[in-house]
């Protein structure tokens, strides 16, 4: 199983939202980060609130289940 990790992506940042959409499209986990204030992480923010990207606090255990 491929998983598509995101990082920190900007709420209007087009690569990494397409991305986001295209891993959904293709059924495939997309993990990100808690989300903080920063404006840099509003896209994964929104992602996570939307229950489109699941939460993933330990970036060693990502890499792991890829």
């Amino acid at each position: 199983m491929r998983t598509v990790i995101l990082i920190e992506a900007l709420d209007h940042a087009e690569a990494a939202m397409h991305t986001a959409v295209v891993a959904a499209d293709l059924n495939r986990p997309l993990l990100a980060p808690p989300a903080t204030e920063d404006i840099r992480a509003d896209g994964s923010a929104r992602l996570l609130a939307e229950q489109r990207a699941v939460l993933y606090p330990d970036p060693a255990r990502a890499l792991a289940l890829r």
